[in-house]
């Protein structure tokens, strides 16, 4: 099998000076970080390694605004000194969302003698097998964002079913029954879409006169508009749109086909906050942030050096409504409208300069 390996510029790291990872590790941090998804939810037994460590991170899709700023943000974070002081190497590898192609990569990984592999699924128990021989081998696994059903690893995410059901309610509650509501999924199949999906339906099913609508976006700007735009054209009675990231490309729908705009959900894409203050178009942003990324390379060091860590972990949500919504703290003017706001994590000690994100 044919194996392409795509190195992100910048993130093979050799570590040199900086801080001795303390405030890093801190007790304090990882336990408001790292939240366990229930009160059942295990422990995962650290692995207590020497350091510094040599850390692999598989990506599965590239493609859209919040994977380029992902990417970017975890290249930046593993760049900071007292997390370049715990990394001897840090390699990316990109699979374009194939689960044979990340397979492989991994399997390159295992061969290599990674410390830590560090995974955005492209398939939420294709890899598990793969994954478990290299927790068999002694290598931590973490997930993130597009997490694995396999328990040998540690999955980090934020609720993606909470964040599901939020949006849900928002639009119960500024939707006269009898509409329709246009959903808006991200990519089919995916662990993150399957669960935003779950929380929603888990409130519209309460609701039978709203009608469900469902089309896929793609967590991309261009198909969210194009499949907002092929939905208005045969249904007029859209009262709602339940949308996640890439929610501009849907309101940017409404506002081209001069149709009058309703409530809405989405991500927090500084582009959709600022055409939404800017028409004044009701909506609730709840961001999955791209330094997830970055909160899975610090679970991976933190079990790497002798941390015990939740199974299934939660990062709190952080959730503001349209009237909410402050500029330059929501949304950013002078940003374009691609950038993903809610780039730090602040109980998870992780802050990324804006600059280093949008590039």
């Amino acid at each position: 099998m044919r194996k392409t390996l795509l190195l992100l510029a910048g993130c093979m790291l050799t570590a040199a000076g900086g801080a001795n990872g303390a405030d890093l590790l801190a007790d304090s941090t990882l336990s408001q970080c790292f939240v366990k998804a229930t009160p059942a939810t295990a422990t995962i037994a650290p692995q207590h390694k020497t350091g510094p460590f040599r850390i692999a991170f598989s990506n599965s899709l590239y493609g859209n605004n919040w994977r380029a700023e992902m990417l970017n943000a975890v290249g930046a974070y593993a760049k900071q000194p007292d997390v370049a002081a715990q990394l001897k190497e840090f390699k990316v590898y990109n699979a374009g969302n194939d689960v044979a192609q990340q397979i492989a990569q991994i399997r390159e990984m295992i061969l290599s003698g990674y410390d830590a592999i560090v995974v955005n699924a492209a398939s939420a128990s294709g890899l598990d097998s793969v994954l478990n021989q290299a927790a068999h081998r002694g290598i931590v696994v973490v997930s993130f964002d597009n997490v694995v059903s396999t328990p040998k690893g540690i999955a980090v995410n934020e609720d993606q079913r909470e964040m599901g059901r939020q949006w849900a309610e928002f639009l119960v509650a500024h939707v006269a029954e009898g509409k329709s509501i246009l959903m808006v999924h991200g990519l089919a199949g995916t662990t993150v879409d399957n669960s935003q999906a779950d929380g929603a339906m888990s409130v519209f099913q309460k609701h039978p006169n709203l009608k469900i609508i469902n089309v896929y976006g793609n967590w991309d700007v261009g198909t969210n508009q194009k499949v907002t735009a092929d939905a208005l054209s045969t249904h007029h009675d859209i009262g709602g749109v339940w949308g996640t990231e890439g929610a501009t490309g849907a309101l940017q729908a409404f506002l081209q086909l001069n149709v009058a705009t309703v409530p809405m959900t989405g991500e927090s894409d500084n582009g959709f906050m600022k055409l939404a203050a800017e028409h004044h178009v009701p909506i609730m942003v709840i961001g999955q942030s791209p330094s997830l990324a970055a909160a899975g390379v610090l679970a991976a060091i933190a079990s790497l050096s002798g941390k015990p860590l939740p199974q299934s972990a939660s990062i709190p949500l952080t959730v503001v409504t349209g009237d909410q919504m402050k500029s330059g703290a929501d949304y950013f003017p002078d940003q374009p409208g691609s950038f993903v706001t809610d780039v730090n994590i602040p109980k998870c000690g992780i802050m990324i300069p804006v600059g280093d994100v949008v590039k």
